[in-house]
């Protein structure tokens, strides 16, 4: 969906917003406040959230990041999908396909840990939460994430590694980005 797409869509959301209010202020006004009440207890499932997908790096999730995406989601109403990737395909493991499953095993596990403070964090702030791990590379990860979950609007992640030889040379300082990106 386009940017115009969604432009449209909260338009429409708005309206419809309105029409609520409307009517929920009709019935208050004819002493009906259950009915009001119940006006704004029903919504349409296509009013869900928008979902803000954060990737990991491999299996762990920086604190910069953690920290922007939860205040981004909490600002903006999201869900945060998050996301750890590990290139453990098939092609990886021609000559050690017994150890594949292990591997992967053992991925899952330490990112299942590894996401828990972030889990409690978004949870603490009443934000629905939902982790992924998928065994590609991150972009294959990001396309299958994008058409399996509906809705993503923005991607966060942390800065690909800097060689920090190349940083002491040009006389900076070793520092972490973030990267948000728009899904439109």
């Amino acid at each position: 969906m386009g940017i115009f797409g969604k432009i449209k869509r909260k338009a429409n959301r708005m309206g419809r917003k309105i029409d609520q209010y409307h009517e929920a202020i009709t019935f208050a006004e004819a002493g009906q406040q259950e009915h009001a009440e119940k006006v704004f207890q029903t919504t349409p499932a296509e009013e869900r959230a928008g979902k803000l997908l954060v990737v990991g790096r491999e299996s762990t999730f920086s604190k910069e990041v953690i920290d922007y995406a939860l205040e981004m989601a909490q600002r903006l109403s999201y869900e945060i999908v998050a996301l750890n990737t590990a290139p453990l395909t098939c092609e990886t493991f021609k000559l050690f396909s017994s150890s594949q499953k292990k591997l992967c095993q053992d991925f899952q596990a330490l990112s299942e840990q590894n996401v828990q403070p972030f889990k409690k964090a978004a949870e603490k702030l009443g934000l629905p939460f939902t982790h992924v791990v998928r065994f590609n590379e991150k972009d294959a990860a990001l396309q299958e994430i994008c058409k399996e979950f509906k809705d993503i609007e923005f991607v966060i992640s942390d800065s690909e590694e800097d060689q920090p030889a190349d940083r002491a040379q040009q006389g900076e300082r070793a520092r972490q980005g973030v990267y948000v990106y728009s899904m439109v």
